[in-house]
């Protein structure tokens, strides 16, 4: 899948807050982001990685919402934050 400039200048910008900091954590140890999306499945902004979470982000960001799906069809893990409408997930890509 291709991130656009749009995905990149208007969509990526809208993550803030805790699940900015994972993002950036996860970037930093060299995993990549492989979609930007808005509206769907959280209104604000969506981001697919390409690799598994390098680590367990529960304790250090509470207010973030974790699940493990293991879908390969969809995404394999996520981490949502419900009250600014934001995720950040594993791509299926990234195998179970």
């Amino acid at each position: 899948m291709t991130i656009y400039e749009y995905d990149l200048n208007e969509i990526l910008p809208r993550v803030e807050g805790p699940l900015r900091e994972l993002l950036d954590a996860e970037l930093s140890c060299g995993n990549s982001m492989v979609e930007i999306a808005g509206g769907w499945p959280m209104k604000k902004a969506n981001i697919w990685l390409s690799k598994r979470f390098h680590k367990n982000y529960q304790d250090q960001y509470p207010s973030l919402k974790y699940t493990y799906l293991g879908d390969p069809k969809n995404w394999i893990e996520e981490y949502i934050d419900i009250e600014r409408g934001l995720m950040v997930a594993v791509s299926a890509s990234a195998g179970v």
